[in-house]
C-alpha cells in the first residue's frame, strides 16, 4: 500500500490507527521490562542493569533507554499509569515528571487529574499542588569545555529546562546568554541601583521586557497606549495597512490564528502570527478590515498555496530566501554601492512594495553618508522603516 494512494481521510484515520498501536506497544514494553527486571532477566543476560540490557540487548538509546527504565518501574507500582498510556491518557513525558510526587495513596487523584493534560499544563498543576521555593537570581559563567565526569545514568528529567513552573506565580527561567549581553545586563543594573539596590536580574527582566512588549504591540499590533483620533481614511498604496486597522483585526481575532479545520477546531498558535487577505491582495482585493484575518505563518501560506498553488508559493519562499542568504551583513565597498542597491530593491519588491516607492526610500537612506557602508541588512530595516511609517 502506497500513502500517496490514500485519499486524505483514509489518511487521517491511518495515522490515528498509528497511534493508538504505539500507545498499546508502549504499554506493552513497559510492562515487559518490569517483568523483565522482577526475573532478573537483564542479569542473567550478562548486563549490569536493566538500562544497561536495553542498550546492549535491545538497542535503545541512553536517552530511550532511560525514560523507558523509569516509566516502567513507576508503571510496576502503579498498574493504573499502564493502561492510561495505553488508553493515550496519559504520555510517557507526563509520568516522568510525576513520579517523585505518586504515593500508593495519591496515585489514583494525580494520574486522574493529569489526564489529558500537555507537559507545560502538567508542570503548572505540579506547581499548584507542590509550590517549591524561587530559584535565586544568579549568573554564572560557563566552562569553555566540559568537565570530565565519571559515567553516570542520564537523568529522564531535561538537562535545560528553560522555563519551569515553581509555584502558582512562580517560574524559573534559565538561558545561556553571550558576553554582550552579559555586560548590557551588568551596565543596566548598574544605571538602575536607585530603584534595583540588589541588582536582582528578574527586576531588570521584567522592567526591559515591559519596554519591549510595549515596542512589539506597537508595531506589530499597531496598539498605542493612547486612543489615536479619528481620521477619514487616506488613499495609500496597494498593500500597505494602516496601524488602525491592524489594530482592530487583532483585537477581532484575539491576536490569534483564525484557521478552522473542517470539525470545528480553531487553530491555537499565537506565534508568527501575519495577516492574510481573504480575497488575495494580488487580486485586487482591499487592505480593509473586513478583508483581513489573522493566520499563523504555515495557515498563512497553506491559504496561499489554495489561491496559487503549491508550486507557486514554494518558488516565492525560495526566492525570499535566496534574498535573506544574500543580505547576511558584511562590509560593502564603496564601488559595490550599486550592486547593493539593486539587491535591496529587489528585496523589497519581493516584499510587495512598489518599484518607486522603494527606490525613493534607498535613494534616502543613501544620500546619509554614514550609512553608506552599511550591511544590505542594514539597508533593508531602513528601507522598510521608512516605507511603512
Amino acid at each position: 500500500m502506497k500513502l500517496a494512494d490514500l485519499s486524505n481521510q483514509e489518511l487521517l484515520t491511518g495515522i490515528r490507527d498509528v497511534i493508538g498501536q504505539g500507545r498499546f506497544l508502549l504499554a506493552r514494553l513497559l510492562a515487559y521490562l518490569g517483568e523483565i527486571e522482577e526475573r532478573r532477566l537483564e542479569l542473567e543476560s550478562a548486563c549490569s542493569s536493566l538500562f544497561d540490557f536495553c542498550l546492549r540487548r535491545l538497542g535503545m538509546s541512553e536517552d530511550e533507554a532511560c525514560r523507558r527504565v523509569a516509566a516502567s518501574r513507576l508503571a510496576r507500582r502503579f498498574p493504573l499509569a499502564l493502561a492510561m498510556i495505553e488508553r493515550g491518557e496519559i504520555h510517557l513525558t507526563t509520568l516522568l515528571l510525576l513520579r517523585e510526587q505518586l504515593t500508593a495513596e495519591n496515585h489514583e487523584e494525580l494520574l486522574r487529574a493529569v489526564a489529558g493534560k500537555t507537559k507545560g499544563q502538567v508542570q503548572e498543576f505540579l506547581a499548584s499542588r507542590f509550590p517549591r521555593p524561587d530559584a535565586p537570581s544568579l549568573i554564572q559563567e560557563l566552562p569553555t569545555a566540559p568537565t570530565p565526569q565519571p559515567p553516570t545514568i542520564p537523568s529522564p528529567q531535561p538537562a535545560r529546562s528553560r522555563v519551569e513552573a515553581l509555584s502558582p506565580e512562580r517560574y524559573k527561567v534559565q538561558f545561556t546568554a553571550t558576553a554582550e549581553l552579559k555586560s548590557k545586563i551588568d551596565q543596566i543594573a548598574d544605571l538602575m541601583r536607585h530603584a534595583n539596590p540588589s541588582g536582582d536580574l528578574a527586576v531588570i527582566m521584567d522592567r526591559a521586557l515591559d519596554l519591549l512588549l510595549v515596542e512589539l504591540e506597537k508595531r506589530r499590533l499597531g496598539r498605542t497606549k493612547r486612543t489615536p483620533p479619528k481620521r477619514a481614511a487616506k488613499n495609500t498604496r496597494p498593500g500597505y495597512v494602516t496601524r488602525a486597522v491592524r489594530r482592530e483585526v487583532f483585537e477581532r481575532d484575539g491576536a490569534r490564528c483564525t484557521f478552522v479545520d473542517e470539525t470545528g477546531r480553531r487553530c491555537e498558535s499565537c506565534t508568527f502570527l501575519e495577516l492574510d487577505h481573504i480575497d488575495p491582495r494580488a487580486r485586487g482585493g482591499p487592505d480593509s478590515a473586513s478583508n483581513l484575518r489573522i493566520r499563523c505563518a504555515a495557515h498563512n501560506s497553506l491559504a496561499a498555496e489554495h489561491h496559487f498553488g503549491r508550486h507557486h508559493v514554494e518558488r516565492k519562499k525560495s526566492e525570499k530566501r535566496a534574498v535573506l542568504r544574500e543580505s547576511q551583513p558584511r562590509e560593502i565597498h564603496p564601488r559595490q554601492r550599486v550592486w547593493k542597491s539593486d539587491l535591496a530593491l529587489r528585496a523589497l519588491t519581493i516584499m510587495g512594495f512598489k518599484e518607486p516607492q522603494a527606490r525613493r526610500a534607498l535613494a534616502i537612506i543613501d544620500s546619509r553618508v554614514a550609512n553608506r557602508s552599511s550591511s544590505l541588512e542594514t539597508t533593508l530595516r531602513e528601507a522598510i522603516s521608512i516605507l511603512t511609517p
